[in-house]
């Protein structure tokens, strides 16, 4: 349950005390780095805490790929919600380096796994904050890097037809997927229909809860314009650490700070608008045990919700 075993994709960088350094030296001359150690959370970027003399930073090395928008996702949204502040950037080597303030704390993913539950106060910062995010102009998206995709109405099938999706789902489970997309064709307009800027990967792994219990929203590299519901059909992704109150006062905050408000059947407009995530996820050619099983987990879930 949750990501927290997956395999990662990308190895994470090995990168000596000696580059850590000079990384920081050029962010500032007075900095003395006094150790560095990776976090094993995540699966493409490396992302390291580093202690100095002038205290603790995160380093984050991502290498370049189709789309980067993170540092243009961190310019729109810095004074609209939390987000660690970006301190320093370099392109070294097709490598993207940046340092970010650390958040002291745990991901809101750990925190649900710990209590069982979401607390209310957080998963309302949750809402709140993709409100916000949904309600910047489309206008100031422009400069965004953009994935080539085709048609929206097509992803599903698109995914459901790849062999490496239908062998790893099986022949019931693929059949079942294959009842459920054919009987709601009509959710296809609606969710294309809700588009914004969005986070693109807005799961509680993405949030970090201080101390005080403030969330922190990081991980905005395919940020860009989207489907709106999809951003909440990832918080919910595993639904069993939500119960019914929850989700009706995310809908609540959501509503009260959203200048369009969610339609009246989001919840489920957005679990099937996620379930298109897992089977691209299932796509991959590299074997990664862990995370194909929890993947089809989630569709199981997310099947068994529907009703097929």
């Amino acid at each position: 349950m949750f990501d927290l075993t997956w395999e990662r994709s990308i190895p994470i960088i090995n990168i000596d005390f000696k580059k850590v350094q000079s990384i920081f030296t050029a962010y500032d001359h007075d900095l003395i780095v006094i150790d560095h150690k990776a976090i094993h959370l995540g699966c493409r970027n490396s992302n390291f805490v580093v202690s100095t003399n002038k205290g603790r930073y995160l380093l984050r090395m991502a290498p370049v790929n189709e789309i980067n928008n993170e540092i243009r996702a961190f310019e729109l949204v810095k004074n609209k919600i939390r987000v660690p502040e970006l301190l320093f950037h370099v392109l070294e080597n097709d490598i993207n380096i940046f340092i970010y303030q650390y958040i002291d704390g745990v991901s809101l993913q750990e925190h649900i796994i710990k209590n069982g539950y979401c607390e209310p106060a957080l998963l309302r910062q949750a809402a709140e904050s993709a409100a916000i995010i949904h309600n910047i102009p489309k206008e100031k998206i422009m400069g965004f890097e953009k994935y080539d995709l085709p048609p929206f109405e097509t992803w599903y099938q698109l995914f459901l037809d790849n062999p490496t999706v239908k062998n790893r789902l099986g022949g019931n489970l693929h059949g079942r997927i294959q009842t459920l997309v054919s009987d709601k064709q009509e959710f296809l307009p609606v969710i294309n229909e809700y588009n914004s800027f969005i986070h693109c990967d807005f799961r509680p792994a993405n949030m970090l809860v201080d101390a005080g219990g403030q969330v922190y929203f990081v991980d905005w590299e395919s940020a860009g314009l989207g489907h709106s519901l999809a951003d909440a059909g990832q918080f919910f992704r595993y639904r069993s650490f939500f119960n019914a109150s929850q989700i009706e006062e995310f809908e609540r905050v959501y509503n009260e700070n959203a200048i369009r408000k969610l339609p009246s059947d989001w919840v489920l407009l957005s679990l099937f608008m996620d379930l298109i995530n897992p089977l691209q996820m299932l796509s991959s050619n590299q074997e990664m045990t862990a995370k194909a099983n929890d993947l089809i987990n989630v569709v199981e879930k997310t099947l068994m919700y529907f009703g097929y």
